[in-house]
């Protein structure tokens, strides 16, 4: 299983730069029966073998470049089709055995570390294989076939991230979207200072994940030049799929603390003549220090729950004072209204 993981990830890794426009090109049935179907067909001849990963990793490689440049010959493709399988091919034949995986999150990881200074708890990431779809879910209107968790309370000397994927399903966009779901991980769970853990969290799941969103729209281009495109292009439609989902607590969570957040980065914007550039940077400051508020849960759902337009005086005010240092964030959370 993980040799058949490894494979198919080191040639999306080795094509990362192409990866955007390969799913889009997928996107027409003839071409995505047979790249997908011939690389799938390279990773079972090979994955089972005893042989070292580094040479399975090779032949798998040189399997899927030789159906690149036999399907680049069909002349009912376009030019710059065509033009993009040969880039592909001559990507692939670089595919190399290092973790696909690893080479994602250590640089993700090094992002969150300096966004939460002291208040970082080291990580490490582990993998999983899931024997369906994490959201059962058809891969042709859902291509992510995987999720991430960390497992809670983490190790105060380590948290562990777990990428949980379904081999089945993981092609080339559920790898484009690895990279938003561990900044997901590194910025909502790994460093948060609460009681428990709750998926259908408005703070946890959503206003944290709003803010992990903004942190991933600056980090790509950081992380990896090469592969922001298509990182940044699939986080957007994840979000889409995750908020899309039929109505359900945790799908609820996510889309009411997205909303508390578009309606604080308002206020700012009103309120303090603030660009949008500015009110997005303090909505997601504000959410990265209550992530480190040692305080119930509960009592930042609550807060979150508060935020809306027009917004309470009490927590207008305190927001005001946030703003000029004259109150920690933390103290917002003492705030008690009914809702």
């Amino acid at each position: 299983m993980w040799r058949g993981l490894l494979a198919r990830a080191a040639v999306f890794w080795a094509i990362r730069g192409r990866l955007g426009r390969l799913c889009d090109l997928v996107d027409q049935p003839p071409v995505r029966t047979v790249l997908l179907s011939r690389l799938e067909e390279a990773v079972q001849r090979y994955a089972m073998r005893d042989w070292d990963d580094d040479v399975v990793v090779r032949q798998v490689a040189a399997d899927f470049a030789r159906a690149l440049e036999s399907v680049a010959a069909w002349p009912e493709l376009d030019l710059a089709a065509r033009t993009l399988l040969g880039e592909l091919r001559d990507l692939v034949e670089e595919a190399c055995c290092e973790n696909p995986f690893a080479a994602v999150f250590a640089p993700i990881e090094s992002q969150a570390r300096q966004l939460y200074g002291s208040a970082w708890r080291p990580a490490r990431l582990s993998l999983a294989h899931t024997r369906s779809h994490p959201r059962r879910s058809d891969v042709k209107q859902d291509p992510y076939a995987l999720t991430a968790m960390t497992p809670w309370p983490p190790d105060p000397a380590a948290a562990e991230i777990e990428l949980q994927i379904w081999s089945d399903g993981f092609g080339p966009a559920a790898y484009a979207a690895v990279p938003m779901l561990l900044t997901h991980e590194c910025v909502c769970h790994v460093p948060a200072r609460q009681d428990r853990a709750k998926n259908d969290s408005q703070f946890a799941e959503g206003f944290l994940d709003w803010a992990a969103y903004h942190f991933f729209r600056i980090w790509a281009g950081k992380v990896d030049p090469q592969f922001a495109s298509a990182t940044r292009q699939h986080a957007e439609r994840l979000k889409q799929v995750l908020t899309g989902q039929p109505a359900s607590s945790e799908s609820q969570a996510r889309l009411l603390g997205h909303h508390a957040a578009e309606d604080l980065q308002t206020w700012f914007e009103y309120e303090h003549a603030m660009t949008e550039q500015e009110s997005r940077t303090q909505v997601a400051r504000l959410a990265v220090e209550l992530n480190k508020a040692d305080r119930p849960l509960v009592t930042k759902d609550h807060f979150v729950s508060l935020l809306g337009l027009p917004m309470p005086p009490e927590v207008a005010r305190l927001l005001t004072a946030w703003l000029a240092g004259d109150v920690p964030a933390e103290e917002l959370l003492d705030v008690r209204l009914e809702q």
